[in-house]
């Protein structure tokens, strides 16, 4: 009989992955909203503020999916099932939707799933002059565009608002019966 995890819970996971979208926008900020730090050259740090931002929405898809649509699961079902997900914000945007305000799904969704189109590999300088040269329209809609970066810069923090408005509502004070229960629960850790 192979025993049954209890822990981590949606709750927790969804908690995760808002935190970790949280952090790419802050980072995504402080280097091209509020002039943070140099890099090598412009197009080199459009690609790494790029990847803040497709991980953003990447995390705050699977906070809201975590959130919204976990079926109960929980321990390791939970994660390996969250994980299997990947990088494909088309498929997470499809599952989680329905939970989304209409108005974020109307604005933004086309932009959102333009992401797809540009693989995470686009972190490094290479990739991108090899993407861009060989996908210039796409690079110039995408990554190359200002105006594309801002309006997903937008959705990320219109999403992480919604999110944290579904999660605020779990907050509570724990007591140490609270604190015993969780410690006791059988836990699922991802690198054991």
């Amino acid at each position: 009989m192979t025993e049954e995890f209890t822990s981590p819970q949606y709750l927790e996971v969804s908690n995760h992955f808002f935190q970790d979208a949280r952090d790419f926008y802050i980072r995504y900020k402080h280097c091209m909203v509020n002039d943070g730090p140099l890099f090598y050259t412009p197009r080199s740090m459009r690609a790494k503020c790029f990847i803040d931002l497709r991980m953003g929405i990447e995390s705050i898809l699977k906070s809201l999916i975590c959130y919204f649509q976990n079926s109960d699961r929980k321990g390791k079902t939970l994660l390996n099932w969250i994980q299997k997900y990947e990088h494909d914000i088309g498929k997470m945007l499809r599952k989680v939707r329905a939970n989304l305000p209409e108005s974020i799904v109307e604005e933004y969704e086309a932009d959102l799933l333009k992401l797809d189109g540009l693989p995470v590999g686009l972190r490094y300088r290479l990739d991108t002059w090899d993407f861009r040269g060989n996908r210039e329209e796409y690079y110039y809609d995408t990554i190359g565009s200002d105006s594309w970066l801002d309006r997903v810069f937008d959705a990320l923090a219109k999403l992480i608002e919604f999110s944290n408005e579904n999660l605020k509502t779990h907050s509570r004070v724990v007591d140490v019966f609270d604190v015993m229960d969780e410690l006791m629960e059988l836990r699922y850790e991802k690198y054991t």
